[in-house]
């Protein structure tokens, strides 16, 4: 076939067209593929932000110069354990049990008096780290200003360790005494709202937190009928919960795409809790009022509309905050707080938009909770939003093939805005919401459905309704099959 110059030049363009095409649906590919693109604080969850390939450098012979006979370690040979045994000596409530230094080791209980007996010069070092550690305590009023944020920071990482072993401690007291327990009494005060804000932000990142906001506390965003510490009573919000601090962690990203069966709530819900333990713990080592709000028991506020006046992203048509770095992916939690802060805004990105015209959600569903019209029709509490038929919900999370109900996260795997943070998704992040026609919306959301496979629905149950599949294939850290000697049969 002989190609004239003009027809070469439009299959060429053609071809150049295709190929790009291909280059730019492959490089996406592979991008989503990375754990690189995982978004959080850090540029993934994995640990893979300092790696460093040990194989060309492993070896077969021990590293360990062993140059006699072994034994295992005695706990007094441990500093915090010797030490431990030593103070309860020197501060025994029976005086005839209690040790000073005039005693001398030979009058020291075993197996304190032959470690000191072996290692003479070791309680002349405890002597003087105790000689030392009452005059920095003695020193404190000096530094206090200059160290108070670093020690409240290290205070609150340390309440997790010396803390109860439920963390953070379930309240037991009304608010007004709770919020305010172990509160410095040196009151830190802060150069402006705006200087407050930004130290608590930086604070809960440096926790583990992804997303960060904050916003006054709505009344109608506070629970009513019962309080942690309280129980069932019908109460006034506490004047002191003046704004909420609110935080977002994303479920780790191969298991909850791999849902129903191998995802988890608690994955996520896990990790807030550390966050707003040790947030409440540095608030009120700076000296005010805090109190964590944590999913799915610890908390008295409605989180989504909390987050949605804090910035963080609006309302999807599954009920479930989305916000454009995590998508649906996002997990909440919240710590109230009477420090005067500056709040954030809130932000409006077309994401209702885009859901009137998605339903992938809704189409997913196995329990058909989510409502299919094109615009929101339910009033709830005088606010209008998409209907959501919490029973349907709850029964599909009792249905999924796990030993107890750990839920169901469909409607936060399928989203769109669900995608790991590679630069297609960028693309998209920044385009859309600047987009007035909706056309690009419609354009991405075409790619959605017609390049990627949703199982139908009622495949999601379990036999003989339906066939255990997930939406996309677990991790492999996650298949029994793949470390463990099982017969599969399936």
């Amino acid at each position: 076939m002989k190609l004239d110059r003009r027809d070469f030049l439009k299959f060429g363009g053609l071809l150049s067209g295709t190929l790009s095409l291909f280059g730019f649906a492959g490089a996406g590919f592979l991008a989503g593929k990375s754990p690189t693109s995982y978004t959080g604080w850090g540029k993934n969850n994995l640990g893979k932000d300092q790696f460093f390939n040990r194989k060309p450098f492993y070896t077969n012979v021990s590293v360990h110069e062993k140059v006699g006979d072994s034994r295992r370690i005695n706990y007094i040979e441990n500093l915090f354990k010797r030490n431990g045994e030593l103070f309860r000596l020197m501060k025994a409530k029976d005086p005839e049990k209690r040790w000073t230094y005039e005693q001398g080791v030979k009058n020291l209980p075993e197996p304190l008096k032959k470690y000191y007996q072996e290692h003479p010069g070791s309680l002349d070092e405890f002597k003087l780290m105790m000689k030392m550690s009452k005059e920095q305590r003695k020193n404190w009023e000096k530094y206090r200003e200059r160290y108070a944020l670093a020690d409240a920071w290290s205070s609150a990482h340390s309440t997790i360790i010396h803390g109860k072993s439920s963390f953070p401690a379930s309240p037991d007291e009304p608010p007004d005494t709770w919020d305010f327990k172990h509160i410095n009494p040196n009151k830190l005060k802060f150069k402006s709202d705006k200087h407050a804000s930004e130290l608590l932000k930086k604070i809960t990142h440096s926790f583990g937190a992804t997303l960060v906001g904050i916003t006054k506390v709505n009344p109608d965003w506070v629970y009513q009928g019962y309080i942690r510490g309280v129980g069932k009573t019908q109460f006034e919000v506490p004047d002191h919960w003046k704004y909420a601090i609110v935080f977002a962690v994303p479920h780790e990203w191969d298991s909850m795409y791999a849902n129903p069966t191998y995802g988890t709530s608690y994955d996520a819900y896990s990790r807030l809790r550390i966050i707003g333990g040790k947030l409440q713990a540095f608030i009120r080592n700076i000296g005010y009022s805090s109190r964590a709000h944590v999913p799915p028991t610890s908390y008295e506020l409605i989180m989504p509309p909390l987050a949605i006046d804090a910035g963080l992203g609006e309302l999807g048509r599954n009920s479930i905050l989305i916000t454009p770095e995590l998508g649906a992916n996002a997990r909440l939690a919240a710590v109230t707080t009477d420090i005067p802060l500056q709040s954030d805004k809130p932000i409006k990105i077309g994401i209702k938009e885009f859901c009137e015209k998605c339903k992938i959600c809704a189409d997913s569903c196995p329990s058909g909770a989510i409502e299919k019209s094109d615009t929101p029709q339910q009033i709830v509490r005088g606010y209008r939003r998409w209907h959501i038929d919490q029973d349907k919900c709850f029964r599909m999370w009792n249905t999924v093939a796990t030993s107890h109900p750990r839920g169901c996260r469909i409607c936060l795997a399928v989203c769109p805005y669900s995608r790991k943070n590679n630069w297609i998704h960028t693309i998209a992040r920044e385009v859309d919401p600047r987009d007035k026609t909706g056309l690009f919306s419609s354009l991405m959301l075409g790619m959605q459905k017609n390049f990627f496979d949703y199982p139908d629905a009622e495949q999601y149950l379990p036999h003989p309704d339906g066939d255990n599949l997930t939406y996309q294939n677990a991790p492999d850290w996650l298949l029994t099959e793949e470390w463990c000697n099982v017969e599969k049969d399936w």
